[in-house]
């Protein structure tokens, strides 16, 4: 009878254990996918890369391929992509979803937190992924030289590198020649200029002004004036532990008025045609204006973003673990 029950008992623990992996793994895509079903199909079928390469050879704009790259980088089998560059070494999709795979694998082996507590093995470990991940993007870029994308990863692989400012300069220059507007592009020399990777921050804002006054309305660029904002005041809340600072910071009228006109330039234009990596500004926007507590445009940004921003979407911008505060507030009468 003990034995018996001892049986049942491992077979629930095992079941659990199934089903708490399986959601988990279901989440996790969800997660990564963003909303859009062809990348969920991509990441719940790794067995091959058939689907992921078709969708890379449809891709009909620079955003798109960003995008897909961006969506498998955290979840899709090294292996199955390793296969793809062995068995078609000419292809610069296959070396641009490898590439950007093995960013996201450097920073696993890093991991979260600040940069003294990470430890010996790890950082060595992260400095040699690093490496292959240079190796593999640069292969995307040769094979396929009107791409910005891999200039774009090359931007945040030299700014985790702690390579000198003139190299972190020159991949986003060659960024931007092949698509001077590009969202990624300017999205990492934000991080590669602020003060957490080594920067100055004022510099970072400075330049986050001049590209987004300088960008076309309708675009997402003009928004990346807010993602500025966001480092600028993540910083000095959580590295420089002066929350006070940073809410001087975000209560500026004139810091408030600069992001919400580029906002309006951007995301808010009458002009404004959603892209593949909208979403992504999206984040950002609806994250600052949650900071701020302006309720209007958070809930136009939260409307539109629906099921497809959970709170690990803000982990990057900001307040990861308030979305559904920020829903609540959006949602007042």
């Amino acid at each position: 009878m003990i034995f018996l029950i001892l049986v049942v008992v491992v077979l629930a623990c095992f079941i659990s254990i199934f089903y708490f992996m399986k959601n988990r793994k279901e989440n996790s895509i969800r997660q990564c996918s963003y909303g859009n079903i062809k990348a969920y199909n991509i990441l719940k079928n790794t067995n091959d890369y058939s689907l992921l390469k078709k969708q890379l050879a449809e891709a009909k704009s620079f955003e798109e391929r960003y995008f897909f790259s961006v969506s498998i980088s955290r979840l899709y089998p090294i292996e199955i992509l390793e296969r793809w560059v062995s068995k078609e070494p000419k292809s610069a999709d296959a070396f641009l979803c490898y590439g950007a795979r093995l960013v996201q694998w450097s920073w696993a082996a890093r991991g979260y937190g600040m940069g003294n507590q990470v430890g010996k093995e790890r950082w060595k470990v992260f400095f040699e992924r690093l490496e292959k991940a240079h190796s593999v993007l640069m292969k995307s870029a040769n094979l396929m030289p009107s791409d910005p994308t891999p200039w774009a990863y090359l931007i945040i692989v030299s700014t985790w590198n702690s390579d000198d400012h003139e190299t972190r300069s020159y991949y986003f220059d060659q960024a931007i020649e092949r698509d001077p507007y590009n969202w990624a592009a300017h999205m990492y020399r934000v991080i590669a200029l602020s003060e957490k990777w080594g920067g100055d921050n004022e510099e970072m804002i400075s330049f986050a002004e001049r590209a987004s006054i300088n960008a076309p309305p309708g675009i997402e660029l003009p928004a990346i004036l807010i993602k500025a904002y966001l480092e600028y005041w993540k910083y000095l809340d959580v590295f420089q532990d002066k929350p006070d600072e940073a809410n001087t910071f975000i209560q500026s009228e004139e810091i408030q008025s600069k992001a919400l006109s580029a906002y309006m330039r951007s995301l808010g234009s009458e002009n404004h045609k959603e892209t593949a990596v909208s979403i992504f500004a999206h984040y950002n926007t609806s994250a600052w204006f949650w900071v701020v507590r302006n309720q209007k445009i958070l809930k136009h940004d939260l409307d539109y973003l629906g099921e497809k921003i959970e709170d690990i979407h803000w982990r990057w911008a900001g307040p990861e673990g308030e979305l559904n505060e920020a829903r609540s507030f959006s949602n007042k009468s």
